[in-house]
């Protein structure tokens, strides 16, 4: 093993491979004064594999892959069951012609059937709990195909009295797609996502699914419940 001093260039080099690669910068250290290169395998966790499939992700549905460096991962919950990591990449943004959720619908249109109740999404869909246009973000929801059963008969107004988050209809959109890529199966074949940090113009809630034979998007009330009407709770 050569022990030359690493260069700056080849640092710069290193460093670009490690993010292409989905890992986190915060993985690996390097040490210019003495040329080494410290790398902290025990570091290399679960969010680390999550970043590299995120990138995958936007990578299938719009060609290119966003800069996931400075994403931060909060802590992962414990005692709520399988997790899955989801990134809202801030690059949509641009991707989109600022229009994210009709630019992830049409993408995810080249790998599967859709259908949507508005025209256009982002036009009608005009609130949402976080947006990819204030920066790139994640958090943790349940890794589960149907909508979380502890949400059953909550409606979006039940959800904010309680003070329990859930995802918006971008997100929806994203989950659809990140699962569908890892598995070949879609979220919701028998239940309904409702994206209770989403709102419609006029306070109507957005929910999406596996609905007969494509993933569709429609809206109820705010009030409406229903025990395969779901949401799925968010860990920020």
């Amino acid at each position: 093993m050569s022990n030359k001093p690493v260069t700056l260039g080849q640092t710069a080099q290193i460093r670009k491979m490690a993010i292409d690669k989905g890992i986190h910068r915060d993985v690996f250290q390097i040490r210019l004064n003495d040329g080494t290169i410290a790398r902290f395998l025990d570091s290399l966790k679960p969010p680390v594999g999550d970043l590299g499939r995120w990138a995958s992700n936007y990578e299938k549905l719009f060609g290119q892959k966003p800069d996931l460096s400075q994403v931060r991962i909060p802590e992962k919950p414990e005692g709520v069951g399988p997790m899955r990591l989801l990134v809202g990449a801030k690059e949509l943004v641009e991707w989109t012609g600022n229009h994210p959720l009709e630019g992830v619908k049409e993408a995810l249109k080249k790998h599967a059937p859709g259908w949507e109740y508005a025209e256009d999404l982002d036009a009608d869909i005009t609130k949402n709990d976080r947006d990819p246009r204030n920066g790139s973000y994640a958090f943790w929801v349940r890794d589960v195909q149907a909508a979380d059963d502890d949400m059953a008969n909550l409606s979006a107004n039940d959800l904010v009295e309680r003070g329990i988050l859930g995802i918006t209809a971008l997100e929806g959109e994203l989950l659809e797609a990140d699962y569908f890529f890892e598995k070949g199966e879609h979220l919701d074949p028998k239940t309904v996502t409702l994206y209770a940090g989403s709102r419609y113009r006029d306070g109507r809630v957005p929910f999406g699914g596996w609905l007969g034979s494509r993933f569709s998007i429609s809206w109820c009330d705010a009030s409406h419940r229903d025990p395969l009407l779901r949401s799925r709770r968010v860990w920020t």
